[in-house]
């Protein structure tokens, strides 16, 4: 790791006449790309193209603390434009990436068409939409600062609200409506409230923290027809029945940003198709929600939607361009808070195999479990139990 002062001799060294390395997406994972090339010496150009008109910016706090009213939305960004500028980036917002020609080793944006020696795809993933609801005023999504601020301003002086999707989002909306004092009713398909990794092991307790906030639940149903009145919302469902609010919000998950791939030859079938450093092509990259990276533990090819891979994978490609060293292969993780419950999970828990107890007890609403196969853990969950969680994380390794 070298200082910040090196860093800034060696992008002075940079040669305006280099193509260097071209990032589409201005996300977590592709900023993180540009700070790790820096860190390992890399000192070509770097282009950071960003499609929102914001400055990169966190998306886990947007259902937390910035829909709960807790945060701005200032505070949700990873950095400051000062400390962007001393990467030696040329960065720019608002632009969005339409066309890759690997051939011609180029990418072609709304605004311009950039030459490249290297690219990195980050350009992250898009929410799910509810056919027919793509114009209604009162269905809200939540994927971008813009949507969290608009769906805040939109619970303001409301009573209820349908939820749409009983994953981890859907959860998260809930548990910040019940903050508001607003009732909520959830949607799903699924027989059970589903969060990721988790095997199902979790269906009940979540489910349970449903009924004790007052949430109803429309499990198993599929939605035939939405309406949208002058003065709320309402969804005609599969069992006859139907459910309404003032507002709703769709959860039902998020699709890979590929379109501008579509004739590029890259496999794009649920994200770029990558090898165990990111690789999807020769000199082509990708990172983040869009990448789809092969797991040579698992032989698994999976797309992860958190944080931390988000991370990591950043910081791998950026080492192994740099320097051509491959990272170790992760586990993947997240972590939510539901109604108060802080729940942090690594690995998978296997879905066939009980939960065995490390720390704590469910019946305390505190403990830390795991899923082992054959001596080998497979997953680990922390509910209410961070410090203890962040002690077993080394079960993973043995």
């Amino acid at each position: 790791m070298s200082s910040k002062g090196d860093c800034a001799r060696r992008v002075e060294m940079i040669s305006v006449e280099d193509p260097g390395l071209v990032i589409v997406g201005a996300s977590l994972a592709g900023l993180t790309c540009a700070q790790s090339l820096r860190a390992e010496g890399y000192t070509k150009k770097i282009t950071l193209i960003g499609a929102e008109r914001h400055l990169p910016y966190n998306r886990p706090p947007l259902s937390k603390q910035v829909l709960a009213g807790k945060w701005q939305a200032a505070q949700t960004n990873i950095d400051s434009a000062e400390k962007f500028a001393e990467l030696g980036l040329d960065f720019f917002i608002d632009e969005d990436a339409q066309e890759l020609n690997i051939a011609s080793k180029e990418v072609r944006t709304s605004k311009r068409t950039l030459a490249f020696e290297d690219l990195i795809i980050a350009t992250g993933a898009s929410v799910r939409r509810l056919p027919g609801t793509e114009t209604m005023s009162r269905v809200h999504v939540l994927r971008t600062i813009d949507d969290a601020l608009g769906l805040r301003e939109a619970l303001v002086g409301i009573k209820s609200a349908v939820v749409v999707g009983a994953g981890v989002l859907g959860s998260e909306v809930i548990s910040a409506l019940s903050e508001y004092g607003i009732h909520a009713t959830v949607i799903d398909r699924m027989a059970t409230p589903q969060l990721p990794l988790t095997g199902g092991h979790f269906a009940s307790r979540v489910n349970d923290l449903f009924i004790e906030h007052g949430v109803i639940t429309k499990y198993g149903v599929d939605i035939i027809s939405v309406t949208e009145q002058e003065t709320g919302i309402t969804f005609d469902l599969s069992d006859g029945s139907k459910v309404s609010g003032e507002i709703a919000v769709v959860a039902i998950g998020c699709i890979p940003n590929v379109d501008f791939l579509a004739n590029s030859g890259l496999d794009i079938s649920n994200g770029v198709l990558c090898d165990s450093n990111g690789l999807a092509a020769p000199h082509i990259y990708a990172v983040g929600d869009v990448a789809r990276w092969h797991n040579p533990v698992t032989g698994k090819s999976l797309r992860l939607e958190n944080q931390t891979s988000a991370i990591e994978q950043g910081l791998a490609v950026g080492k192994f361009i740099a320097t051509g060293e491959s990272s170790p292969t992760t586990h993947p993780f997240f972590w939510s808070e539901i109604f108060g419950n802080k729940i942090l999970m690594l690995g998978n828990l296997e879905a066939d195999i009980p939960l065995t107890i490390v720390h704590g007890s469910p019946s305390d609403n505190r403990f830390v479990a795991a899923t082992i196969s054959n001596g080998v853990t497979t997953g680990i969950v922390g509910w209410n139990m961070p410090r203890e969680f962040r002690q077993s994380r080394a079960m993973m390794e043995a």
